[in-house]
């Protein structure tokens, strides 16, 4: 490589550099002026679905008998929170759990 060459390379790698750190402070400016927000989501229960569903653990366990009595009970019904056990136990499709969630719901009168 020739002096020309590196001395190019110096200049190119130097204004990456100023770049970079433009757009860092760019982001950390943007980032300060924006105030975060969170916003909690509580999703309960279908009507009804309170009392019975400890009764519904057991059915559950031999349904899915790789999730414990306890994650079912703490799901309290809920087919999002069920369905995404069900999905990460079993590795299958977030769409076939949600279907295996809904049809058990529904043999126990829940949905």
């Amino acid at each position: 490589m020739n002096k020309f060459s590196e001395q190019n390379r110096i200049e190119k790698s130097n204004r990456m550099d100023k770049a970079d750190k433009a757009n860092k402070a760019e982001m950390a400016d943007k980032m300060e002026a924006t105030p975060a927000t969170t916003k909690t989501i509580k999703v309960t229960p279908a009507a009804g679905m309170k009392g019975k569903w400890p009764q519904q653990v057991k059915a559950a366990k031999s349904q899915w008998g790789k999730l414990s009595e306890a994650e079912i009970l703490k799901s309290d019904g809920n087919p999002k929170q069920l369905s995404s056990l069900v999905q990460q136990r079993y590795n299958i499709s977030q769409d076939v759990a949600e279907k295996q969630v809904n049809s058990f719901l529904d043999k126990c009168n829940l949905a």
